[in-house]
This record gives C-alpha cells, sequence and structure tokens, in this order.
C-alpha cells in the first residue's frame, strides 16, 4: 500500500476511535461514575497505555526539558484535565451528538485566539469556513428551533468550554513542539492532567466497580480505544507525511461518527435540520484546506489549519 493513502487510513481510523468516546463516556455514567471519575479514567488509563507503547517504540521521546515540562504543566491543566471535565460534563448534561458537534467549534475559538496571541489574519476560505461552522453548529445543537428553553444552558456552556479548552491545545502546543515531540507533550499532559483529577475523581471509590467484568472492559476499552489507541494511529498516520490540513479533514470522521452513535446507539434526537447542520461543519472543514494565495497566508495555515488537538507530530 503506498505510504500516503496507509497515512490516510490511519487518521481516519483515529478520527471513528476518538468518535466512541461518547459511547464510552455515557455507559459508564449509567453504571454512577461521575464525568470526573470518567476523565480521570481516560487521562490516567490513556498515559499507562502511551507510556508503555513509547517505551516499546521510541523510548527517547520520554526525555524532556525544563521548559518542555512547563508547557506539559499547561497542557495538562487546560487541555487534559480541563478539557475532559468540560466534555464529560457536558455530555451528561446534553447527550453525545450535541457535545460533539460544540466541540467541532473550537476551529472558531482557535481562530479568535490566533488573531489575539500571534496576531494572525484571516484569509477569505477562512472566514468562509467559521460562518458555515458557526451555522452548521447552531443547525446540528437546536435542529432548527427557536424554542431554546428545551436546551440546557449549563450543558451548552459547559460544550462550549471544551471547545475553548480543545482549541488551548493548538496555541500550547505551537512553542511546545519546538522543546519536545508531540507524543512526549501527550504523555505528560495525560499525566498530570490525571494527577490535578484525583481530588475531583476519588478513585478509591472507582475500585469498587472493579467487581462487574463488564464494567472493568468499558473502563480498559475507554482507556485504550479513544484515548491511547486514537492517538498512536493519529502519529502513526502523520508520520507518513500527509498533509496536515488533509489530515484534519480525515479526523473529522469524529464528528460524523459521534452523531451517528449518538442517534443510533444511544437513542439521541435526530432530525433532517439537525444532518443538515452537520454536513454544514463538514463543509466548512473541507473549505479550510483551500490553499492560500501568498506565503504569509500559508504560514499561517500551517498554525491554525487542521483538526483534532493540533499537534503537528500528534483531537
Amino acid at each position: 500500500m503506498e505510504q500516503r493513502s496507509k497515512g490516510y487510513i490511519f487518521v481516519v481510523t483515529a478520527g471513528v476511535l476518538w468518535a466512541t468516546i461518547g459511547l464510552f463516556a455515557n455507559s459508564l455514567l449509567n453504571l454512577g461514575l461521575t464525568p470526573e471519575q470518567v476523565a480521570f479514567l481516560r487521562l490516567f488509563l490513556g498515559f499507562l497505555i502511551l507510556f508503555i507503547y513509547s517505551c516499546v517504540k521510541m523510548p527517547n521521546a520520554l526525555k524532556i526539558n525544563r521548559k518542555g515540562l512547563m508547557y506539559c504543566i499547561l497542557v495538562g491543566i487546560i487541555s487534559q484535565a480541563g478539557f475532559n471535565i468540560c466534555y464529560f460534563n457536558a455530555i451528561d448534561s446534553i447527550g453525545v451528538s450535541a457535545s460533539a458537534v460544540l466541540l467541532y467549534t473550537s476551529p472558531l475559538f482557535l481562530a479568535m485566539l490566533s488573531m489575539a496571541i500571534f496576531k494572525e489574519r484571516l484569509n477569505k476560505s477562512k472566514v468562509m469556513s467559521l460562518c458555515i461552522c458557526f451555522c452548521g453548529s447552531i443547525l446540528a445543537v437546536t435542529g432548527g428551533s427557536l424554542d431554546l428553553g428545551q436546551l440546557s444552558t449549563q450543558g451548552i456552556m459547559l460544550g462550549i468550554m471544551s471547545a475553548i479548552t480543545y482549541a488551548c491545545m493548538s496555541i500550547i502546543s505551537k512553542g511546545a513542539l519546538k522543546e519536545c515531540e508531540g507524543i512526549t507533550l501527550l504523555i505528560y499532559g495525560f499525566l498530570i492532567g490525571s494527577i490535578l483529577m484525583i481530588p475531583l475523581a476519588n478513585p478509591i471509590q472507582i475500585i469498587s466497580y472493579a467487581n462487574n467484568i463488564g464494567t472493568v472492559f468499558t473502563i480498559l476499552g475507554l482507556g485504550i480505544i479513544p484515548a491511547a489507541g486514537a492517538y498512536i494511529f493519529y502519529l502513526n498516520g502523520i508520520s507518513t507525511g500527509i498533509d496536515l490540513s488533509i489530515a484534519g479533514i480525515l479526523a473529522s470522521a469524529e464528528l460524523i461518527v459521534s452523531v451517528i452513535i449518538g442517534w443510533t446507539l444511544l437513542g439521541e434526537n435526530f432530525s433532517i435540520v439537525k444532518a443538515i447542520g452537520v454536513l454544514f461543519m463538514v463543509v466548512s472543514a473541507i473549505i479550510s484546506i483551500k490553499k492560500p494565495n501568498n506565503k504569509f497566508e500559508e504560514d499561517n495555515d500551517n498554525i491554525s489549519s487542521g483538526n483534532k488537538i493540533k499537534l503537528h507530530t500528534a483531537n
């Protein structure tokens, strides 16, 4: 198989694996675990598996300098602990489909943060992409209904906060990846995030769920599939040299699969208008990969284009 085609398959696979996060989270939440406990399990198990993977495949990735560690602490606080708390609480409040849609508004916040911090300018294709993404997210979350009273304001705010903390990973990684590899940032970020979650998650209480083999497999699945497994596929996919912006579009399979899982397996509300909204968001991602017209815009695109945690070596 051609190396680039293999990379495309790996990235799509990563997107599909990321999409299962809502399925595992919903199962564990229904069993009585809190969103904070689910977040802790994803981070801690993800760390363990990525650590073992690195020891076998790339032991040098575990080396880190002081400046790189500071970036990892930022990632652990904002984009791991913060993101996972917001996202799992959003799933608990408004469901998998709506949470996934709100998460994928992160390019809107990434664009605003990039303009504020890095003084980036938006090209026409990006403006069009962001406008379509915004309209699509409104349709996908509301179903076109103006009766917003039926929506959980807290859940929507949590979904938006998950998108903001998700976008912050791109901002932090711009400097962090000059100091360490993408997988290094992930490993230490997961570790620091899981440590920060301990006071909220009460891990000792989680042990009481170990007497149910089904629950144990669900917990292990959360750590293996949408945590470590997805990142391993994504890392291997982009290591083949595929364009990062195209990788971002392929990883958008996560949104589509997440919504399908919510509508089919979890029985969440479906409507044609919501489906159109999701389609709009996919189209906005495709528009965003339009080649820039000049070198300045191309440099900006290298920072802010793409999807899924925007690690140039590693959502």
